[in-house]
């Protein structure tokens, strides 16, 4: 049984998330090609990313939400990690 101030990460949110399944692209050096990903829910300040793989992703990226980018974009930082799923806020806002 747990006790104290026990909370859970929904319930740490300053907005709401809502269920979402996007296909993204992780953008971390424009040398290497755009990484694959998958948004699982989404708010107007941060997201839940899925990466295909376990590779080291740095705390700071631009994540394109269309397939080319244009102003669909969001730069990001990271706030959590367990295993490839990743939380993370988005900047400026």
């Amino acid at each position: 049984m747990m006790s104290g101030n026990y909370r859970n990460r929904a319930d740490l949110r300053k907005k709401p998330r809502r269920q979402f399944h996007h296909l993204a692209k992780i953008i971390t050096d424009e040398k290497e090609p755009p990484r694959t990903c998958t948004m699982f829910d989404v708010s107007h300040t941060s997201a839940r990313l899925v990466l295909e793989t376990n590779d080291e992703l740095p705390d700071c990226f631009l994540l394109l939400l269309t397939r080319k980018g244009g102003c669909a974009r969001r730069s990001c930082r990271v706030v959590w990690r367990t295993g490839v799923t990743v939380g993370v806020k988005f900047a400026n806002r």
